[in-house]
């Protein structure tokens, strides 16, 4: 038989404890990391975050959205997933943020110090820059030493795709890191994933910090009709994890594209000014020499360029505002890597 003491001692030991607000398993509790001295009026740097301490045992998901303040896009799928989400009927934990709170709160970056380059910093730094004690302030309380995996959620229009990284990018670390990211990318349920062959150029990205330190994470792009698709891949990635119940619902076929640095080896750019009508659209595969789009006078109304596709490959963005100048970049056709039918999941 349990005495008082031992219980207490097993709720104990099942708690998680953030920034001083504690959850014991089986409860939701909401809480702020509060950092004073940061900013010239006194007022403390706050991040709001809220923990789901499940009954049964399974892993640590940290999720954060908004880091780039305006990339708020998968917001509502986050809410569909979390407002129903029981901790009585949940394995593990779950940890949710708005990491950029200030910025958040104006939907801008805010204030001039902080920049996109917020996701250049890596882990962040205590010592460092504004922005680096800022991601600091992430990465002590929601990651280092708590999270298994990690999704830090971003936004871009106009299709919904999720960023990770390939195994060697991060010297050292296990190939189940980069299988554990891959597996988590497709569960996302996104038409197609990029996946990071190389180091990005100007400094690590949050991700990368996590990926450099063993955690499998991913980053999604989510657009402004993204909802759907990420409270589908969220419930995805649990349901796969363990730690809720359900069915993993996915797209029929999914396209995993090379990322690359180097944006001009994916671009088709004009070499005339002049107005765009696309021949393609968003998701289409083509293959080198395909017309992709025209460039006309809008004075004569004559084509002064047809354009086409320099590689076979996957028509991953468009650039559809019609006016034009020469050299502008007009679409990205990526290279794919692989197409993966039902996900083989």
């Amino acid at each position: 038989m349990i005495t008082d003491p031992e219980y207490e001692e097993i709720l104990l030991s099942k708690s998680v404890t953030i920034a001083g607000t504690t959850a014991g398993p089986g409860e939701k509790k909401h809480g702020s990391v509060r950092v004073p001295g940061l900013f010239a009026d006194g007022q403390p740097y706050e991040i709001p975050f809220t923990v789901y301490n499940g009954v049964g045992d399974g892993p640590h998901l940290y999720i954060q959205i908004a880091q780039h303040p305006g990339e708020t896009w998968g917001l509502e799928g986050v809410y569909n997933v979390l407002s129903t989400l029981d901790p009585e009927n949940l394995n593990g934990v779950v940890t949710f943020s708005l990491p950029n709170a200030v910025g958040f709160r104006f939907a801008t970056y805010f204030p001039p110090q902080i920049t996109h380059d917020i996701n250049r910093v890596g882990k962040g730094d205590p010592d460092g820059s504004l922005m680096e004690r800022m991601v600091d302030t992430w990465w002590t309380n929601f990651v280092e030493g708590r999270a298994d995996y990690v999704i830090d959620i971003h936004g871009v229009p106009p299709k919904t795709f999720v960023y990770y990284e390939d195994e060697g990018v991060s010297p050292g670390i296990p190939s189940e890191v980069a299988e554990k990211s891959e597996r988590m990318a497709l569960l996302y349920s996104a038409d197609f994933v990029q996946k990071q062959l190389e180091a990005y150029g100007g400094g690590s990205s949050f991700r990368g910090a996590c990926v450099d330190h063993g955690i499998p994470a991913i980053v999604p792009e989510v657009s402004p009709q993204g909802a759907s698709i990420t409270e589908r891949g969220l419930r995805n990635i649990m349901v796969d994890l363990g730690m809720i119940e359900g069915e993993i619902v996915l797209p029929p076929v999914q396209y995993i594209l090379n990322w690359t640095s180097d944006r001009k080896a994916n671009s088709v750019a004009t070499n005339v000014g002049g107005c765009l009508i696309p021949k393609v659209e968003i998701g289409d595969v083509v293959e080198e020499g395909d017309e992709v789009a025209v460039i006309y006078s809008p004075r004569t109304f004559e084509v002064l360029e047809t354009l086409k596709a320099h590689r076979d490959g996957y028509v991953s963005t468009i650039r559809k505002y019609p006016v034009k100048s020469a050299g502008e970049r007009v679409m990205s056709i990526l290279e794919i890597l692989d197409v993966v039918k039902n996900n083989g999941l």
